[in-house]
């Protein structure tokens, strides 16, 4: 009995990450009039409808274009209605080793409608050609192999052994593809200048806060930034201001990656502001902070924390999901907080703010 539950022990881990992933689960893949269709709109106030088409259609040209046996490439392109139609062609490899490949070939169409201050994206149209060297492989549609029916357990709880890598790679590559759109418009809000970067959000001031107090946490709910304390409850305004406590800080940390702690000058911390229509926290990181841009890279979500004089317990807690990286040059950098280098280079991460 001790053998057998010592080897159910040894199993939990494995057990653990045979889990599906949430994402890949029930929802994931949308319809269009019976045809599997992923959206997004992405929302860039500041540009223009002409703006945001040379910018995707700069993106597009680069991402699509004919390499050796592909043949992705621009299908289509009208500025004056601001839209823009991809072929892709590429392939998606499910596993790959020394004696083995495993992939697909995935064949899709990407549509960009760009208008004032929005781009709105499709992807679909999406066919897969697998095992061509063998007989000439079997060629599938989306919506026969990777939809719930098919790619998923009887209780949707899992993939599916076969369908269910189709869709897990086709769902990756449509985040990724919607991923690098979205960081392409970030840069050209920023590099245009037209973003506005608060040193603190217009609503938000609060209480001066002593060490032994519960942290206040910044959270955005329903398009309405607010400081709440560890209990939940609203900090009421006072006259100083968050900006002003930030200052008045003692050190700063970031926790990123497994709950890893590193601990970064002030000078660091960039300030408030809006990106596509979300409110957003900045901070500056120092090149040559190798752990600390490792981490960062490497972590989907964040949180910032500021500490009073003597406490080791953080005053404020923003909590981040990371929407972007860009690097930044010494003198932009020191125009968001005077106290850098500008002779060094650093890398700015936007998170948006959430609860």
């Amino acid at each position: 009995m001790k053998k057998i539950l010592f080897l159910m022990l040894l199993c939990l881990p494995f057990i653990a990450m045979a889990q599906t992933d949430p994402k890949y689960l029930a929802g994931a893949i949308t319809l269009d009039d019976g045809k599997v269709s992923f959206k997004t709109e992405i929302q860039a106030p500041s540009l223009t409808k002409d703006q945001l088409y040379d910018t995707m259609l700069k993106w597009a040209t680069e991402r699509f274009k004919p390499e050796g046996k592909f043949n992705a490439r621009i299908l289509y392109t009208n500025e004056d209605e601001g839209t823009i139609a991809a072929g892709g062609e590429e392939y998606l490899v499910f596993s790959s080793s020394a004696l083995s490949l495993d992939r697909t070939r995935i064949y899709y169409q990407l549509f960009i409608t760009c208008g004032n201050g929005k781009c709105d994206i499709e992807m679909t149209r999406i066919r897969y050609w697998y095992d061509e060297a063998r007989d000439g492989g079997e060629k599938y549609s989306a919506e026969e192999w990777i939809v719930d029916d098919m790619a998923l357990n009887k209780s949707k709880t899992k993939l599916a052994p076969i369908c269910g890598k189709f869709r897990r790679e086709t769902i990756d590559l449509k985040d990724t593809l919607f991923k690098s759109i979205q960081d392409t418009l970030g840069n050209k809000v920023l590099n245009s200048s037209q973003i506005a970067v608060a040193p603190t959000p217009n609503v938000i001031a609060a209480t001066p806060l002593t060490p032994a107090t519960q942290p206040v946490v910044i959270s955005v709910s329903e398009g309405t930034t607010e400081i709440k304390a560890a209990n939940n409850n609203a900090v009421p305004a006072k006259a100083q201001s968050i900006d002003d406590q930030i200052k008045a800080s003692a050190r700063m940390t970031i926790t990123a990656g497994n709950d890893e702690q590193f601990e970064i000058g002030k000078e660091c911390w960039g300030g408030f502001g809006q990106l596509f229509g979300k409110e957003v926290a900045f901070c500056v990181i120092d090149q040559s902070k190798s752990m600390g841009n490792m981490l960062m890279d490497q972590s989907d979500n964040y949180k910032i924390s500021f500490y009073k004089q003597g406490s080791s317990e953080p005053w404020l807690i923003v909590n981040c999901k990371k929407l972007m990286k860009q690097t930044v040059t010494g003198e932009e950098a020191k125009k968001m907080n005077p106290s850098n280098n500008g002779q060094k280079a650093y890398n700015m991460y936007v998170g948006e703010i959430v609860k």
